[in-house]
């Protein structure tokens, strides 16, 4: 077993819950003063040792954290700021450029009735033309500066009369009608909005076209990372249904982004 089989990334670094962090460490500790009051300090210092190497490295080690630790520590009288949540006002974020949703048949039916897409057999994809102006308007827009990306977002899509940039020390965003973008979504969806040009007459199904063309990613439009499949599980209790099937996602493992919702 070698190093990267111990970690567990989508539970550490930017991704650690410090509630399932503290009440590991706060068992460690328990498990650990048991033993040393028995006697057997040699026993409590090892436990105590690997307990925390293996919640520095994995995130926690009781089974079931996620499911327990959040809703056990938000039911105590600690403050907030103790575990980096953010009390003040904040954007929202959205994870498109469009909030409007359409049925996906419908718009999949459009793009190919556009000759914007093709079916063979179960496999949809773009057209050779069509992707051809994709990936070159991506490239473009990659290589834009996060002001004139916003720029270009408000000169473009339709009733958008502005958009701005925002750069939060960690990620590069637009804000488009007042909620958060992530800049490679961004990227991905100006793109294919202007790959499919003016074969899809309504703007709305144009807009949703350009959203649903983020299924056809295979890597990150904005920096050229090869995207990876997660889910939306988070280690602070994101997913604790087990009647729920959690989302599918496509993720951009530099960005931090993620980049596609593949529908349940």
């Amino acid at each position: 077993m070698n190093w990267e089989d111990i970690r567990r990334p989508s539970h550490t670094g930017e991704n650690r819950c410090w509630p399932c962090t503290t009440v590991n460490l706060g068992l460690v500790g328990v498990a650990a003063l048991w033993l040393y009051r028995r006697d057997r300090r040699v026993g409590a210092v090892a436990l105590a040792a690997l307990g925390a190497a293996a919640v520095a490295v994995r995130g926690y080690v009781v089974p079931y954290t996620p499911q327990f630790a959040p809703r056990l520590v938000a039911a105590l009288p600690i403050p907030d700021e103790l575990f980096g949540k953010d009390t003040g006002p904040s954007i929202p974020e959205r994870e498109s450029l469009t909030a409007t949703e359409l049925d996906g048949t419908t718009v999949l039916d459009e793009l190919a009735a556009a000759g914007a897409i093709e079916a063979e057999g179960d496999l949809i994809r773009p057209t050779a033309a069509v992707d051809e102006t994709w990936h070159g308007e991506m490239d473009r827009l990659a290589d834009a500066s996060l002001d004139a990306l916003a720029r270009e977002a408000a000169e473009t899509i339709p009733a958008r009369d502005s958009a701005d940039s925002y750069d939060d020390g960690d990620s590069e965003w637009v804000v488009v009608d007042g909620v958060l973008v992530a800049r490679p979504v961004v990227v991905a969806e100006l793109a294919a909005y202007h790959a499919l040009g003016d074969a899809v007459a309504d703007q709305e199904v144009r807009l949703a076209g350009a959203r649903a063309f983020r299924m056809f990613l295979d890597s990150c439009p904005d920096c050229g990372s090869a995207l990876v499949e997660s889910s939306a599980v988070s280690c602070c209790g994101g997913y604790t249904d087990p009647q729920t099937a959690p989302e599918e996602i496509l993720v951009c493992p530099d960005c931090e982004q993620r980049l596609f919702t593949v529908p349940n």
